[in-house]
């Protein structure tokens, strides 16, 4: 059962769904997409579907309420569609054929009941990744590395980017849904964690599941080039890395001492001007 949400972007959003399922034709794929709110026709096209249902947002969900919304609503159908598998997966990935067979094969490869496979994706050019494992660099500072494996039996990881990450049904169940503190972004680092917490040992697989452009930072808090005051304002933003998010994130996963010195770290950067 494949998780996403969605929002105005519906040729997108119908494209990811249709690279899964022709790519893959020996899965017999769900869907549970939140759509939040879209004006572009992305709830009407996905309610064609059969195999997908549609759980509507009130438009300020973002992608980690989104996300609670459709794992809140996978829990309800589990009894009924009994899937082995919970996909989260971004509705902006082109994927390849054959990468969740792919994934399915690695993850049977590994014999471990309660192994997570991260599928990682490249840029445009086809070579470079853009999103994946993730693989902490420090016990103490919140510095990690986006990775994939060099062989086929995977590489394991602290977290993930979920972009494509495939979860065994009952870890799943056990673990429950994103942590209610975060709006937009964190939730999916965060619940890496919550899965490991719970006994999952996350992998990264060897090979590109699909093109996912990464996110530039042109614009956002992290430029350089924008006025201090407008990299605040961007930072506190729900599309930013709100204070309080931030904070609570780097307690539950790291330690107090750590939380107090680098929840503070990125003003001093704005200031800074780096």
């Amino acid at each position: 059962m494949g998780l996403a949400t969605c929002f105005n972007r519906k040729d997108k959003t119908l494209q990811a769904l249709k690279s899964l399922m022709e790519g893959n034709p020996g899965i017999e794929f769900e869907f549970v997409i939140c759509d939040d709110n879209s004006k572009d026709g992305t709830a009407e096209a996905l309610s064609e579907l059969d195999n997908t249902y549609v759980v509507m947002g009130d438009g300020n969900s973002f992608y980690t309420g989104g996300m609670r919304l459709a794992m809140k609503r996978a829990l309800e159908l589990l009894d009924e569609a009994k899937p082995d598998f919970i996909m989260l997966f971004n509705d902006d990935v082109d994927f390849y054929d054959g990468a969740i067979s792919g994934l399915v094969r690695r993850y049977n490869e590994k014999g471990i009941e309660n192994a997570i496979f991260v599928g990682p994706t490249c840029e445009n050019d086809l070579i470079s990744l853009s999103y994946g494992g993730i693989a902490r660099k420090s016990n103490f500072a919140p510095k990690f590395r986006i990775v994939k494996a060099d062989s086929g039996e995977g590489r394991k990881v602290n977290t993930f980017n979920a972009n494509c990450v495939l979860i065994p049904t009952d870890l799943f169940v056990k673990t429950g849904i994103m942590d209610s503190v975060y709006n937009h972004s964190l939730g999916d680092f965060d619940y890496g964690y919550m899965l490991g917490r719970k006994g999952g040992e996350i992998y990264v697989s060897d090979e590109y599941v699909g093109v996912c452009p990464n996110n530039p930072t042109t614009g956002t808090w992290n430029d350089p080039s924008l006025k201090r005051i407008e990299r605040f304002k961007k930072k506190e933003s729900i599309k930013g890395v709100p204070f309080g998010e931030f904070f609570h994130y780097l307690l539950k996963n790291y330690n107090f001492l750590t939380a107090v010195i680098f929840s503070l770290t990125p003003y001093a950067r704005i200031l800074l001007g780096k």
